[in-house]
């Protein structure tokens, strides 16, 4: 049985999770300070592209970053969820190293690995051996606030992505669009907020429904791509459950024969579509249509969007809205979102085998 949404959580939610979701206008106001302040250096020479090197919520910052200016970035911007660099990466490219720990090893091995090659570097983290390794060798860094679980520094590291893209010249009004974003999400903490009741908070209800059912979230390849990862990851992390995502058109071509013989599987699952006003009718229809399939097929669908505003006040308004839903999914489910032992106890492990491998 689903435990009850409305607080106090206490035990639920001891590591305070809902007080990190609530506070990320602040934490966009505080990254456009630390900007301003401490601005990302300029480059020497434009980059033939830039290759962030990162994995988990670090990554994800990224992703969106990406995904938002898709269509105005006039070099690549790509994520490298690895140990090493692909082969166009050279000495002509930029790469931003990003750890919130300082100590991802992956991100450590790109860190050695683009300096064997002679790539320019930056990085972004609160520290660590990133931190000490960037003041040996006199790279770049960009400092992160600390005291946070990485995928609860979402927003600073976000905001810092868009800075050091418009200070290559990529894109432009960064700053601007965020102050407005930020406005908006104030401005909807109060509907989707734990203080709000579950019958006037969509994202509690929301939670309420998926509670018990495997999360399916469908977008289109546009800015609610990586908004379909930021939720998967989200309900991994915080509500300790599995989740998947995939994107049409693609998942029309494959996936979606996985819906054809209708079952138990089906009525256990909960699809949830990511709309955007930005989606091409072909994108939109393709949801419609997906959605009514899986719905004929025995599963619940929900539909959740960005609301209006700006590209980017619209990404971010869906990524607080899934953040908070995944809290609520937690609290439905008796867990403190915050701890993530699986990870801790994996880590351990990893630890372990290289210790005995002498590394």
């Amino acid at each position: 049985m689903s435990a009850g949404l409305e607080p106090p959580y206490g035990a639920r939610d001891a590591g305070g999770m809902a007080a990190r979701i609530a506070g990320i206008p602040a934490q966009i106001d505080d990254a456009l300070e630390r900007d301003a302040r401490e601005p990302w250096p300029a480059p020497a020479v434009r980059p033939d592209l830039l290759a962030v090197g990162a994995m988990g919520g670090s990554a994800m910052a990224a992703e969106l970053a990406g995904a938002l200016y898709r269509d105005r970035l006039p070099r690549p911007l790509v994520v490298v969820r690895d140990y090493r660099w692909p082969a166009f990466v050279t000495p002509a490219s930029l790469v931003l190293l990003a750890s919130y720990s300082g100590g991802t090893g992956e991100t450590l091995a790109l860190y050695g690995a683009a300096g064997v090659r002679g790539v320019p570097r930056l990085a972004l983290t609160t520290g660590g051996t990133l931190a000490e390794w960037c003041r040996r060798d006199g790279v770049p860094m960009v400092a992160l606030p600390s005291g946070s679980p990485p995928r609860a520094a979402l927003f600073a590291a976000w905001v810092a992505l868009t800075a050091l893209l418009e200070r290559l010249g990529w894109v432009e009004g960064a700053a601007e669009e965020w102050r407005r974003a930020g406005a908006a999400l104030r401005a909807r903490d109060a509907t989707l907020g734990p203080g709000t009741p579950e019958a006037r908070n969509p994202a509690k209800r929301l939670a309420r429904e998926l509670t018990g059912r495997m999360p399916l979230i469908y977008a289109g390849p546009g800015s609610t791509a990586a908004v379909a990862t930021r939720m998967r990851q989200q309900v991994n992390e915080n509500a300790k459950m599995l989740a998947h995502s995939a994107l049409v058109p693609e998942l029309n071509h494959n996936e979606i024969v996985g819906w054809e013989r209708p079952g138990a599987p089906h009525a256990a699952a909960a699809v949830v579509i990511l709309r955007d006003a930005e989606d091409p009718p072909e994108v939109a229809t393709r949801l419609a249509l997906t959605a009514d399939y899986a719905r004929r097929q025995g599963a619940a669908v929900h539909e959740i969007d960005g609301g209006e505003g700006g590209r980017l006040a619209r990404a971010a308004a869906l990524v607080q809205f899934v953040d908070y839903l995944s809290f609520y999914l937690a609290i439905a489910r008796g867990v403190d979102p915050t701890p993530i032992a699986s990870i801790d106890e994996f880590k351990r492990r990893l630890a372990e085998q290289g210790a005995r491998r002498g590394e």
